[in-house]
């Protein structure tokens, strides 16, 4: 199933954001409509797919239904996983009221140390209520020291041992800031440094889209391996719907397609659709090393983000604009 997009705005202004060329102020402000859910959920329900729908946004608890939706997702029987930076009073009260139903959070946190006053007693509220049905997910910035910080609110809140880790990807228009060549081995040592010091704790890792098997060392990548934490480099994602109701394949390709649901019969038609548009460009990998690897292959790895390969594709014509 994919994920819904309640909102396409957020309390944040990250430049790392690789959701800007769909989110305010780049596009005017939305929000999905009841309309618009029930007829996304009625679709989705023709030729179910799974049982789990994504609730985001932008910041999908901005969103002033957000609680009827939930409730009328469970009254479908569909399984909940909430996207939230927690940063909001609204994530807080929310996070408190969903407290005893089978809602799971992913909670998209920043350093601690970049907090406010208010963020701050937001998100430790929230994390406070969610407790284990809450997860952790970040991307690593270079320039920052440590992720340690992640392991104490996991002590703290306790939340699920679990974390995703992001390598900071870049949307296809580049208008984000997004990692250079020389910086994937700096994430890469950083995540093997996360999961050391977080063993006592029995903490798992797992990768947003666009994590190369070639920023690691086959050393790392071993240990990776044998910590229940093995990479995974596929690109292969969840489709997302906007508020209007189109659908994208992923964020940073966002400008390279878009189809409103109800030009598909099912989920599984348009995922089809998708898969067929950017199935040339699966093979070009980052450099040219990517043709001669033996993992180089549209089921292990393309080398990076597909948008950040497409970017350096300068004489591939990309099939077609937005529409």
């Amino acid at each position: 199933m994919p994920n819904l997009m309640l909102t396409n705005y957020c309390n944040y202004h990250c430049p790392y954001c690789f959701g800007m060329d769909m989110m305010a102020p780049k596009k005017e402000r939305a929000l999905m409509s009841r309309e618009t859910f029930t007829g996304i959920i009625d679709w989705l329900e023709r030729k179910p797919y799974d049982r789990v729908i994504h609730l985001m946004g932008g910041e999908p608890t901005l969103h002033p239904d957000i609680e009827w939706m939930t409730d009328y997702l469970l009254e479908h029987d569909l399984h909940i996983t909430i996207f939230s930076n927690m940063a909001t009073k609204q994530a807080a009260a929310l996070a408190e009221k969903l407290s005893a139903l089978p809602i799971s959070w992913v909670a998209n946190v920043n350093n601690p140390a970049k907090w406010n006053k208010a963020q701050r007693e937001n998100i430790e509220r929230g994390l406070q209520a969610a407790g284990p049905k809450a997860s952790l997910t970040f991307n690593i910035i270079p320039e920052e020291p440590d992720e340690l910080w992640a392991l104490h609110l996991i002590r703290q809140f306790n939340l699920a041992r679990n974390i995703k880790v992001g390598f900071v990807l870049p949307t296809l228009t580049s208008s984000n800031m997004a990692l250079t060549d020389n910086e994937y081995g700096i994430v890469a040592r950083r995540v093997v440094d996360l999961l050391k010091a977080g063993e006592p704790l029995g903490v798992t890792i797992d990768y947003e889209c666009g994590v190369p098997y070639c920023a690691f060392s086959d050393e790392q990548l071993g240990f990776l391996w044998r910590h229940n934490s093995e990479v995974r480099s596929g690109c292969s994602s969840r489709l997302d719907i906007t508020p209007l109701g189109e659908v994208i394949y992923c964020l940073p390709l966002a400008t390279a397609g878009l189809r409103h649901y109800t030009t598909f019969d099912s989920y599984p038609e348009c995922r089809e659709w998708f898969e067929r548009r950017f199935l040339p460009y699966r093979m070009l990998g980052n450099n040219i090393m990517c043709a001669e690897c033996a993992l180089n292959n549209p089921l292990k790895c393309n080398g990076a983000c597909l948008a950040r390969n497409m970017i350096g594709a300068h004489n591939v014509q990309i099939a077609g604009k937005a529409q």
